[in-house]
């Protein structure tokens, strides 16, 4: 797989779970961030989540290993479990970690998430 279909499955993945996300917030009653604020929330998540998760699937591609070693089954599901989605999940949870701040600490809405 080529870095260009990396960038693009990801960045699908990550703009289709954002929208999920800011759609839960522009109706939930605890969030009022306006038509701009859920505009941004939408556009500053999925850069930043898109953007971590692709550095965390370089990473992946980079650092798999290419044989596994293990005791038992489980063991091996989870190692392979791990190599699938992990480092992604990892880079998820950062992209988000960065919204936040973006959101709060620049623009200045706080708790949406």
């Amino acid at each position: 797989m080529d870095f260009k279909n990396i960038i693009i499955k990801n960045t699908l993945i990550c703009s289709a779970i954002f929208i999920v996300i800011t759609l839960v917030s522009a109706f939930s009653s605890k969030s009022h961030l306006g038509i701009f604020g859920y505009i941004a929330l939408l556009l500053s998540g999925t850069f930043f989540t898109s953007l971590f998760v692709v550095i965390a699937d370089v990473f992946r591609h980079f650092t798999k290993p290419d044989m596994f070693l293990s005791i038992d089954a489980m063991e091996t599901f989870k190692t392979k479990i791990f190599w699938m989605i992990g480092p992604q999940v990892i880079g998820w949870i950062i992209g988000i970690i960065c919204t936040k701040g973006f959101m709060g600490n620049v623009l200045g809405f706080k708790g949406f998430i």
